[in-house]
């Protein structure tokens, strides 16, 4: 259960590793992830998911002042983020990893969005040449001379 959790809101967090752990618990408010220049709605199983960890969060510590939306009995009681180790296990065994999940929900917001350059960029905080590479991949220009579509989506 703490897996699909962790999975869901760290992907629509359109961000991996050190990001994901650091996720303030304010970013989240059930119906929108807000953090810096990222400001999209959540879908139905993220916000579910969000509001099912809020709640066990709050049942397990609930006079912590750790800032962080994931905790553990570690970090429950500091103000640091959980290790890379307790996230590490969260992803194990799943059939992609946490870029490749990134890179999927990059890939689905340029498809609903047709590609918006600006929307891209601020949403996953991702450079002109990144954002221009998923562009591409949603709408190939015939006469461009770089074959993009089997390119790596690597983000930047």
């Amino acid at each position: 259960m703490r897996r699909s959790r962790a999975s869901a809101l760290g992907s629509n967090a359109g961000s991996a590793g050190r990001k994901t752990r650091a996720l303030p618990l304010t970013a989240i408010d059930f119906g929108r992830l807000t953090l810096g220049d990222i400001d999209h709605p959540l879908d139905a199983f993220t916000r579910q998911a969000a509001i099912d960890y809020n709640h066990l969060r709050h049942q397990r510590w609930p006079h912590t002042r750790n800032p962080h939306l994931f905790i553990s009995s570690q970090t429950a009681h500091t103000r640091a983020p959980v290790t890379t180790g307790w996230m590490q296990p969260l992803l194990r065994g799943l059939p992609v990893t946490a870029q490749q999940l990134r890179e999927d929900r990059i890939l689905e917001k340029a498809a609903v969005t047709g590609a918006d350059p600006q929307h891209l960029c601020a949403g996953f905080n991702i450079t002109p040449e990144t954002r221009l590479r998923y562009t591409r991949f949603i709408h190939p220009d015939p006469t461009d001379s770089d074959d993009v579509s089997g390119c790596n989506m690597e983000t930047s």
